[in-house]
């Protein structure tokens, strides 16, 4: 159960993102008890009075560790460098109310209502006695030890009869920080509030249809908590701590000298560099042209300086061929070109055989006139299939299977439609009635088979075949006639004469459905079809088709893909006896959807640094999406992009949900409306705040603070005149720094 802030928040009806103020939830931690006392309206009859019942409720959240699943995204991002001094780093919680379970530092302080219980703590190098070289390594002790306390730290004051006792031996984080430090860098309580906020909404949040009243007890709703510290305008290192003031006094209340243990639910480090181009903005830059061997270009291996290659191999490799060592089936070797499934063209359509589908990679082993070697491409693509269902049991099992049915029903067929010729040529003549009829010579033969010969009573076998072929309800009704206590008709019985049809031609047209491991196999084909499962060295052959840093675009072979399928399904096949298998599987497969048809290759520190980045892919109208069929990283910094056509426009851009805050290059905050309506649109004007003393503070140890409480004031009196304050919604779209976008355009795109 949450409640939902009251007062007006920041968001505005057509903006994407909605900021609120908090979340808080219906009911707060800790012991209750639950009285239940019922008494009936007469309460002078016997047994009108019940004693009351009573329940004790625990209520829990988190208190001393944090699933790594909670921590959504975090900024900047861990362990890059980049020009980080005008940003304030924050964190984005999935639990959208973590920040407001628990009530921040012990009772009687003066903590204003709804103020988090977590703070983003931001220490620099030589600064934390455990950690002098910021590398994120905090100290572990387990919750018993924590609560005990230590005679050297000034450690939290929590009600260990209130813990859970399953957590007592359980492990935590703790950093000790010296007093004087923490005074510097921990916000006031007047300041807490300003310090997080609820994100809801997004461009890549689920449409829903009242997406125009959406809350933030939404699912795709955010907590976000921000610092109140840049980082240094010089190169140094930081690590960030999610704290919990839970059971600590606030800044300046505290007494003693000691160092102060805070319990730390999630850290991360980054270094701060303004000449490093390891910021979004500057990796992302590095795809423009003009960048060497960074920019956005065709995948293709790359002639080394120098070699001097004559013009017939530097068009192999033009093409997108490289050259591997190649073992012949009588043990010579050889070289040969190597071609994967991504091409820097469109691959011309190969030739397939009668049947439809290659039986062996022989067939798919192509000379090259040019040079007379072989190109081993498509035959590679065959073994792969081939050792890739092998190695998959269940599918290997389930198409054996589905062939063997396959086979069963083809005999089936063909031994129904032999019996049903030989009992059409053979079998006895019955009138409509069912009533047999001799020759026109009064004799006991047959009348031939001649068009308007009288039609024949089917015999036990045909009918047991009927049963067979599953159409009981039809063979129990010429089993059983029709019935025999019906009066007969005055006069003779008149005879109509038919040809019978032989029912091995009595097909239905629909056909039956799939059949449950046709599906089971057609799903598993589909998803190699997208190169699932495939060894990332036969997609890019050579290393030095994708260096560090860059972005690579290629079409995709569809008979690369073919070949990798047939030699998948290739198991067991017959191609005369299991056509119709290969036809049922060709129809599931057109049906899975489109087979890709282009995509891109990202090597970058964008993977790991922004898991969420959006990519989006236009067409050459700039208005179309381009399908993605696939999105996958393949390795620590490797991302791949699957599309169903090759796009002409290109666009990266941050997380929606990763907004940053702080300052613009010069120190200042543009100030946005928060008039209904206009909510985030920018007022044209802009307020210094790095170069205004009353705003920023530097400490005894060289940290740069933000004044949140006066920065609030000075913001009201220049976008909410009416008010001396702001909201921490409205305070949060002021700091925002909207998300960095990178546009590459493809002009003239082989389509």
């Amino acid at each position: 159960m949450t409640t939902h802030p009251t007062e007006r928040s920041a968001p505005a009806d057509h903006t994407p993102v909605t900021f609120h103020d908090h979340l808080l939830p219906g009911i707060g931690t800790g012991r209750y008890r639950i009285t239940v006392d019922q008494q009936l309206p007469a309460g002078d009859l016997p047994g009108a009075a019940f004693d009351p019942v009573r329940q004790i409720v625990d209520v829990r959240a988190a208190q001393f560790r944090l699933d790594p699943s909670w921590v959504h995204a975090v900024h900047p991002a861990p362990h890059s460098q980049g020009p980080f001094a005008d940003l304030l780093p924050h964190i984005t919680l999935t639990p959208a109310a973590l920040p407001w379970e628990r009530e921040p530092f012990t009772g009687g302080t003066g903590v204003p209502a709804r103020s988090p219980w977590l703070a983003l703590l931001l220490f620099g190098e030589g600064e934390l006695p455990g950690d002098p070289n910021a590398l994120g390594t905090p100290a572990m002790v387990t919750v018993r030890e924590l609560l005990a306390g230590d005679a050297t730290v000034t450690g939290p004051s929590l009600d260990a009869d209130a813990v859970d006792p399953a957590l007592l031996d359980t492990s935590c984080h703790i950093v000790d920080v010296p007093r004087d430090l923490l005074a510097q860098l921990l916000p006031s309580p007047a300041e807490l509030p300003f310090l997080a906020h609820v994100r809801a909404g997004g461009e890549d949040a689920p449409s829903s249809p009242d997406r125009d009243t959406a809350g933030p007890g939404d699912q795709d709703a955010h907590a976000v908590v921000t610092a109140a510290r840049f980082p240094g305008t010089g190169r140094g290192r930081y690590v960030a701590h999610l704290v919990s003031l839970e059971g600590h006094r606030p800044p300046g209340q505290a007494e003693g000298g000691e160092p102060v243990r805070l319990v730390s639910l999630h850290r991360w480090t980054f270094t701060s560099c303004p000449a490093s181009g390891d910021g979004f903005g500057r990796l992302a830059e590095r795809f423009t042209p003009g960048n060497g061997e960074h920019s956005a270009a065709p995948l293709r291996p790359a002639p080394l300086p120098g070699a001097g290659l004559d013009d017939e191999l530097a068009a192999l490799l033009d093409q997108g061929m490289v050259p591997m060592s190649h073992v012949t089936e009588t043990g010579e070797r050889a070289l040969a070109w190597y071609s994967g499934p991504f091409l820097p063209r469109v691959a011309p359509a190969t030739p397939r055989p009668e049947s439809g589908h290659f039986g062996d990679a022989d067939g798919l082993l192509l000379h090259e006139p040019r040079t007379g070697t072989f190109a081993t491409g498509y035959a590679c693509a065959w073994n792969l299939g081939r050792a890739l269902a092998l190695a998959d049991p269940g599918f290997s099992t389930t198409l054996v299977r589905l062939r063997h049915q396959g086979r069963l029903r083809r005999a089936t067929d063909h031994q129904y439609q032999t019996y049903s010729q030989q009992i059409f040529l053979s079998g006895p003549l019955t009138s409509s009635s069912g009533v047999k009829k001799a020759g026109l010579a009064g004799t006991a033969e047959p009348m031939a088979d001649v068009p308007g010969a009288p039609s024949r009573a089917a015999t036990p076998r045909e009918q047991f075949e009927e049963l067979l072929r599953g159409d009981a309800l039809g063979a129990l009704a010429d089993s059983l006639g029709t019935a025999t206590d019906a009066p007969a008709a005055a006069g003779p019985v008149p005879v109509t004469l038919t040809t019978p049809v032989p029912r091995a031609l009595k097909r239905s047209t629909t056909g039956p459905s799939p059949s449950p491991d046709a599906k089971e196999a057609a799903a598993w084909l589909a998803g190699l079809r997208v190169l699932g499962s495939v060894p990332f060295d036969y997609l890019v052959p050579d290393q030095r088709m994708l260096p560090p840093e860059s972005l690579r675009l290629f079409h995709v072979d569809r008979a690369w893909l073919d070949a990798l399928l047939d030699g998948a399904r290739g198991l067991d096949r017959h191609p005369r006896a299991d056509r119709a298998t290969d036809a049922e599987l060709d129809a599931l497969l057109d049906a899975a959807g489109p087979v890709p048809a282009a995509g891109l290759l990202l090597r970058s520190a964008l993977v790991p640094g922004w898991p969420a980045l959006r990519i989006e892919a236009l067409d050459g109208s700039g208005t179309a999406p381009v399908e993605v069929l696939r999105r996958e990283a393949l390795g620590a910094d490797v991302l791949l992009v699957l599309f169903d056509r090759m796009p002409d426009r290109l666009t990266f851009g941050e997380p929606r949900q990763g907004l940053h805050f702080g300052v613009d290059d010069e120190g200042r905050v543009a100030l946005r409306s928060l008039s209904p309506g206009e909510v985030g649109l920018s007022l044209g004007r802009s307020l210094s705040v790095t170069g205004d003393a009353a705003l920023t503070r530097t400490t005894p140890t060289g940290a740069r603070m933000l004044d949140v409480g006066a920065l609030a004031a000075r913001l009201a009196e220049n976008v909410k005149p009416q008010s001396s304050s702001l909201t921490p919604a409205e305070f949060a779209v002021q700091l925002v720094r909207a998300p960095e976008r990178l546009s590459l355009t493809f002009e003239g795109t082989t389509r």
